[in-house]
């Protein structure tokens, strides 16, 4: 897939696989996730006292995303965007984008941007890849 097409998905899309590591162990979670200006923005919400995700993540890991619109066996694409994981000071203007970028993410409330325990996060692409199966037109 060209920069155009992979931008385009990560634009659309409102959901994806965030793929961390723990020591040597693969650890993945379902994310709703905005695109901006490059970046991709998510938050989580800590429940409680303990929260593996909470737990996982550190600034300046490296993380990957997987971004997928499958619609057919043969008409698909998918996009991995790997690159640092920074959290998102809750006062401060990247805090703002994280918001507006997720506004219309049907699986985000703008409403989680201000409860107790949500943390923001920005993960800086190192590297964008996408793969992609379309039908062959007659």
């Amino acid at each position: 897939m060209d920069a155009e097409d992979t931008d385009a998905l990560l634009t659309t899309a409102d959901h994806g696989v965030l793929a961390l590591a723990a020591d040597d162990v693969p650890y993945t979670i379902p994310v709703s996730f905005g695109y901006e200006d490059g970046n991709v923005y998510f938050a989580f919400v800590r429940k409680g006292s303990e929260s593996e995700k909470f737990d996982v993540i550190e600034d300046g890991k490296t993380a990957r995303l997987l971004v997928t619109d499958i619609k057919a066996r043969f008409d698909w694409q998918s996009v991995a965007v790997t690159g640092a994981v920074e959290p998102i000071d809750l006062t401060a203007d990247d805090w703002e984008i994280l918001v507006d970028s997720l506004e219309n993410n049907p699986w985000f409330s703008t409403a989680f941007a201000d409860v107790e325990g949500v943390r923001g996060w920005r993960l800086t692409p190192d590297e964008i890849s996408g793969l992609e199966v379309r039908p062959v037109s007659d």
